[in-house]
């Protein structure tokens, strides 16, 4: 099977004790919050309401740590800095590379369950 290191679903579900049908359950969840966070953050990316763009971000940084998501978390943490140092002319590109590694890891994550002959 080809896992990504991105993505310690294995160690997570070891972790918690779980075993993967218990935490692909977890997994359903966080799509669901992700495929939420995303919606918003266009919106907000849209309507440049930057105190959003910091909640979102703020919220997917800390559900990529919990879940152990490095792309996510190491994305959020760069566009976390900026906008603590009011550095609003270069968010724009990182956003952007958000939304699309977000769009990958919900499909790796969903191959990875579906590998394991469980849907999610």
């Amino acid at each position: 099977m080809n896992y990504d290191k991105d993505y310690d679903i294995i160690g997570f579900s070891n972790d918690l004790g779980l075993n993967l049908q218990q935490v692909s359950e977890l997994y359903a969840e966080l799509i669901n919050e992700f495929n939420i966070a995303l919606s918003d953050l266009k919106a907000s990316m849209m309507e440049s309401d930057l105190e959003n763009i910091q909640k979102i971000i703020h919220n997917l940084k800390g559900l990529s740590g919990n879940y152990r998501i490095t792309d996510i978390y190491e994305e959020t943490t760069k566009i976390n800095n900026l906008l603590k140092n009011s550095n609003y002319n270069n968010i724009e590109p990182h956003l952007s590379n958000l939304i699309t590694i977000i769009s990958i890891a919900l499909k790796k994550i969903k191959s990875f369950f579906y590998q394991m002959s469980i849907l999610i």
